[in-house]
C-alpha cells in the first residue's frame, strides 16, 4: 500500500517521499528528511486506513464530533418535528462527552464506554436508566452517524454498527380492570388540575398517545362529525378517531370552560403550550391505590386490552391506534373514520360509562 522512494536533491542531500494509494482517494504523498520519519509515517497512514479512520481531504480531518452534532441538529433534527425535542436531548448528552474529539478519532470502544455511563446514570425521574433508554440514546447517535457516512461522506463507517446493545426489560403489559378506571378517573375528577380528567377520558376513549392528545389544537376536534384528529402522531401521519357522545359532551364543557386564548385544546397557564398533568396525574395515580407502573402509557394498553377482549381484531385495533408498522392497515386503509365508531362506542360503554360532565 506504502511506498518510500529516496531521491537526491540538488545540493546533493537526500530526502524519502511517501506514496501511499488508497482506493477511491487521491494519492498521499509526503517527503521526510531521514528514511525513519518516512517509515514512521507510512505505519500511522496504513493503521488509519486499517482502522477507516483515513479521509481523503485534509480538512475531513478537522471536522470535531460537536460541528458535527451541531449540523445533524440544524439540518436533519427539523424533519421530523415530532421527535426535535428528545433526539436533540439526546445528541446533545453525545456531544457534551465527545464534542472536542475530531470526528474520525470517535471509535466504537469510546461509544461502548459512554454505553456504560449511560447504564448507570440517574434520570430526571431520580431512577437509574434503563437497558431500553439507553437503547434510545444509542439509536439517536446511529442515525446522526450513518447521514454523516452516506451523505456528508465525512466518515468511512459508522462506529456505533459494531455497539452491542443492551438487553431490555419486557414491555408493560399492565392494563387497568374496570374497577381501577372507575376510581383513577374519580380521583381525576376530583383532581385541582383543570384538564386532567378530561384529558384521561380522551386517552381512554381512544387509545391515543399523551402528546397526541396534550398537543391537540382547537381546530383538531370536530364536534359536527364527532372526530378528533391527532396531527402530532408518533409515526407522523395524521389520524382521525372517532368520538363517542360521552366524551363528545366532555370535550363541550371543556371548551365552555376556557379561561386563556390559546391554540391548544388544553393549554397551560399562559397559554403558549400545552398543559403538563404530570403531577396531578401522579397523585390521582396514588390516590387511587394503583401501583407506581401505571402510566399514562397504560391506559393506551388499556384501550387494545379491552378491545382485544371483545372480540376485535388486529387490524381494527391498530387502525384505531394508529400502527403504522402493521402493513395490513396500510393495505385496508379505506377503512375509514366510521368503521371505528362501533368499536369505541362499545369500548366507552364498557370503562368509561357514566361519565362526569361537570
Amino acid at each position: 500500500m506504502a511506498s518510500i522512494q529516496k531521491r537526491r536533491k540538488a545540493n546533493g542531500e537526500f530526502s524519502y517521499r511517501v506514496r501511499i494509494r488508497v482506493e477511491g482517494a487521491p494519492l498521499i504523498t509526503e517527503t521526510y528528511p531521514t528514511r525513519k520519519e518516512a517509515q514512521t509515517f507510512a505505519r500511522r497512514m496504513e493503521s488509519e486506513i486499517r482502522a477507516g479512520r483515513y479521509f481523503g481531504r485534509e480538512e475531513d480531518k478537522e471536522k470535531t464530533f460537536s460541528e458535527f452534532i451541531d449540523r445533524y441538529i440544524e439540518n436533519e433534527l427539523p424533519k421530523n418535528p415530532n421527535a426535535y425535542k428528545k433526539q436533540k436531548m439526546m445528541l446533545s448528552w453525545w456531544k457534551e462527552h465527545l464534542g472536542p474529539y475530531y470526528l474520525c478519532h470517535i471509535t466504537s470502544p469510546m461509544i461502548a464506554e459512554l454505553r456504560e455511563k449511560l447504564l448507570s446514570s440517574i434520570t430526571y425521574r431520580h431512577t437509574v436508566r434503563t437497558g431500553s433508554s439507553t437503547n434510545r440514546f444509542i439509536s439517536a447517535l446511529s442515525r446522526a452517524f450513518n447521514v454523516a457516512v452516506k451523505e456528508w461522506n465525512w466518515i468511512k463507517e459508522n462506529p456505533v454498527a459494531k455497539i452491542t446493545r443492551p438487553k431490555e426489560g419486557r414491555p408493560r403489559e399492565r392494563y387497568l380492570e374496570k374497577e381501577e378506571i372507575d376510581r383513577l378517573l374519580e380521583e381525576c375528577r376530583k383532581s385541582k388540575s383543570p384538564h386532567l380528567y378530561t384529558v384521561v377520558s380522551l386517552l381512554l376513549a381512544t387509545g391515543a398517545r399523551k402528546g397526541e392528545v396534550l398537543g391537540l389544537e382547537i381546530g383538531d376536534v370536530d364536534f359536527n362529525r364527532a372526530t378528533v384528529t391527532f396531527r402530532r402522531t408518533k409515526n407522523g401521519e395524521t389520524r382521525i378517531v372517532h368520538l363517542s357522545s360521552q366524551v363528545l359532551e366532555l370535550l363541550k364543557n371543556e371548551r365552555k370552560k376556557r379561561a386563556v386564548i390559546s391554540e391548544y385544546f388544553f393549554p397551560s397557564v399562559d397559554g403558549t403550550k400545552p398543559a403538563d398533568i404530570r403531577d396531578a396525574w401522579e397523585k390521582a395515580v396514588r390516590d387511587a391505590g394503583l401501583q407506581k407502573d401505571v402510566c399514562l402509557h397504560t391506559l393506551r394498553h388499556t384501550v387494545a386490552s379491552h378491545l382485544s377482549m371483545k372480540g376485535f381484531s388486529v387490524l381494527e385495533i391498530g387502525n384505531i391506534l394508529g400502527h403504522k408498522s402493521m402493513s395490513m392497515v396500510k393495505r385496508y386503509s379505506h377503512m375509514s373514520t366510521a368503521s371505528t365508531a362501533k368499536p369505541l362506542n362499545m369500548l366507552n360503554e364498557e370503562i368509561l360509562g357514566s361519565l362526569a360532565y361537570g
